[in-house]
This record gives C-alpha cells, sequence and structure tokens, in this order.
C-alpha cells in the first residue's frame, strides 16, 4: 500500500477508469440512493452533490483523486467499511455562493430520507438529519448568525465553505466530503493534495469501530486533550497528519519531489513573519495552537512538519500503524507512547529544537524521507 512506484502505476490506471467510465442515473444507484456515483472506486461507494455552476473538469479531478485515495489509505479485505460507506463529496463553486445555497437544499433533501431516525433500525447511527443543521427543530441559522442559507456549505460572511469532513460516521451514517473549488487550470494540483488530505480523516476514523460521544472521539485523536489546558481543540496531530500525507502522497504521485520541497519550505522560510518565526517567538508549544484566526494555520502547517519530524526517526509505517491501532490500545496517550517510544509531551522540546537549526539544516530532514 506504501510502495512510492506502486502508486504512480496505479494512477495511470485509475485515470484511464475513470475517464473511461460513463454515468447515467440508472448505472449510479445503489441502495435506492439516486445520485451520481464515482465509478472508479473499488469499495468505495462515493456519490456526489454538485453545484449547478461548477465545471466538469472540477469534478472529473475529485472523482480522479477519490479514487486513488481509496488505493492509499483503504484495504479491500481489511479496512472496517462499514465506517467508510457511504462518502457524499458536496462539490462546490467556491465563487457562486447561491449554488451552493441551492446544494444544501437537495443535500438536507437526501439526508432527510436515507439519513434519519425514522428510517434507522434501532434509531441510533443513522441521525444525520436528526442531528445536523438540515433539521429545523434541531437548527435555526438566523439563531447562529448566519444569514446564507444554513451555514453548511456556506459561511456566516457570505463565502462559500472551505473543504472539509464535515460528519460522523457513528452517528449520521455517513461521511460528508466537502470539496471546495480551485481555479483551473493554474490550480489543479489543489484538487489533488485536499482531496488526499480529506480523504486521509476518513481513514483515521475509520479505525475508530466503537460508538462514542463526539468528545470521546476528539479525545482519542488527539484533537481534544492533548493542549496544555485539556478543553482546548487543538489540530497539531490530526491535521498535521492530513497536511504532511496529503503533500506527500500528491508528489509522490505526480512524481515532483520539487513540489513537496516548495509546498514544506512555506511555513519555515528564514522571514521574520514565516509561521516558523511566529511560532517560535509565540513561548507556545505545538500541541496548544488551536483553530482560532492564525493559531490555525500554524498548527495545520508546522504539525505537517512535526509529522515529517517523527517519520524521519520512526518511518512511515509508524504513523499507520498508530492509527490502525489506537482503539486497541485504548487512549491516544497509550497508543502514543507505544508506537513512539515516549508520551507525545517529550518530543514538544526535541521539535522546538530542530525548528531552531538553520533552514537548510531542516530541510535536510526532507531529503531523507523523500
Amino acid at each position: 500500500m506504501k510502495n512510492k512506484f506502486l502508486y504512480i502505476s496505479f494512477f495511470l490506471l485509475v485515470i484511464i477508469g475513470c475517464f473511461n467510465s460513463k454515468e447515467t442515473s440508472d448505472q449510479n444507484t445503489t441502495k435506492n440512493i439516486d445520485l451520481p456515483k464515482v465509478e472508479c472506486t473499488n469499495k468505495l461507494e462515493a456519490y456526489i452533490f454538485q453545484a449547478e455552476s461548477l465545471d466538469q473538469d472540477g469534478i472529473d479531478l475529485i472523482k480522479e483523486w477519490l479514487c486513488i485515495s481509496e488505493s492509499l489509505f483503504f484495504d479491500e479485505s481489511t479496512s472496517n467499511w462499514d465506517l467508510i460507506n457511504p462518502v457524499y463529496i458536496a462539490a462546490l463553486d467556491r465563487n457562486n455562493v447561491n449554488s451552493a445555497i441551492e446544494l444544501e437544499k437537495k443535500y438536507c433533501d437526501h439526508i432527510e430520507e436515507f439519513h434519519n431516525s425514522r428510517t434507522s433500525k434501532d434509531g441510533y447511527g443513522n441521525n444525520g438529519y436528526d442531528n445536523g443543521k438540515c433539521n429545523p427543530k434541531h437548527y435555526n441559522p438566523q439563531n447562529e448568525g448566519c444569514d446564507f442559507g444554513l451555514c453548511l456549505f456556506t459561511e456566516p460572511n457570505g463565502r462559500v465553505a472551505g473543504s472539509s469532513i464535515s460528519s460522523n460516521m457513528h452517528s449520521d451514517g455517513f461521511n460528508l466530503f466537502i470539496s471546495n473549488s480551485h481555479d483551473l487550470p493554474m490550480h489543479a494540483d489543489s484538487y489533488g493534495y485536499v482531496t488526499i488530505h480529506e480523504m486521509f480523516h476518513i481513514y483515521q476514523y475509520s479505525n475508530l469501530n466503537k460508538a462514542a460521544s463526539r468528545d470521546d472521539l476528539m479525545k482519542m485523536v488527539g484533537k481534544l486533550g492533548t493542549g496544555t489546558n485539556s478543553a482546548d481543540e487543538v489540530p497539531w496531530w490530526i491535521e498535521g497528519n492530513a497536511v504532511f500525507f496529503g503533500y506527500y502522497k500528491y508528489a509522490q504521485l505526480v512524481d515532483d519531489r520539487e513540489w513537496f520541497i516548495n509546498k514544506m519550505r512555506y511555513s519555515i522560510d528564514g522571514s521574520r513573519d514565516s509561521l516558523k518565526s511566529k511560532y517560535l517567538s509565540s513561548g507556545k508549544k505545538i500541541n496548544d495552537f488551536t483553530w482560532n484566526g492564525e493559531e490555525k494555520e500554524i498548527g495545520y502547517e508546522l504539525g505537517a512538519w512535526f509529522i515529517a519530524y517523527m517519520i524521519d526517526i520512526f518511518g512511515e509505517e509508524s504513523i499507520y500503524n498508530f492509527w490502525e491501532n489506537l482503539e486497541e490500545e485504548g487512549s491516544f496517550d497509550k497508543a502514543f507512547t507505544k508506537y513512539f517510544s515516549k508520551e507525545y509531551e517529550l518530543y514538544m522540546d526535541d521539535f522546538d529544537e530542530f525548528l531552531r537549526k538553520p533552514d537548510s539544516e531542516i530541510l535536510e530532514l526532507l531529503d531523507r524521507i523523500y
């Protein structure tokens, strides 16, 4: 699964498969889901909600990279497909907020029909409509300061929502991948690494089989409880993983090492305004940065450097071992200590010392892992 050259071979095969497949409304319905289905997948069941103003080139790139992501992170026989399927992709046009609002209506109609307690066998585990923003009994957008649709595929400021995984498979009964558009052809690469990033999140959570509260899930994946303030949600680990593998796997698949180096170099360049400089002058550790304001970008991008730092020491396989055995170990702390030899807190000073090296020495790490 992790071999670079196998990736590239599969990449070429998937492209051929994606563009040779034809989609019709009859062929693309499974279990009564009447939505366009991504056909180049294997066991992944992925369906697209498409903004009317989004061009087909963007849709084709989403499909292509979705199928490639399946080959990267999921195994036909060992992955827990009950926690992966279905994946709904909301393919948005970032330049057209009205199309996002219209797509919210189509999406809400669908999940009201297929994902609510009335259609769930036991009233639990398929309640995406009951628990979410589509249900007017559960959520009033005006009361939440939202004047643009439901603020599901939109933001309170009137912009189209950014890319994310916006669901809890354990309770909703599906994974929702919100995919924002990117200007083509200039930013075609964004469809690649962003899709890999978001599908890595589905991989992370698919390893957690036991039903749990949201807080328990957040603690298990290190999003909650790993900062100095245990009440803060922090992106350093869960997003650092996804950012790193988005960059790393995309670069390997298109065979562009320089692209990877440039993406990683962005956050550590020697200027006073670099993310590294802001981080080191903050007096905070990487696990204390939250999703608030500029802290988010530091947590994401330097979190990716923390993952690179750990891979340099323990190898790429250690990251997969962590995620695939996390639940068996029983907690984030226990799994981290097992697969990385000591508590995560003990790496924070070491990581800061690494970042204080000259940029040229920091970048040598990338030569070792790529």
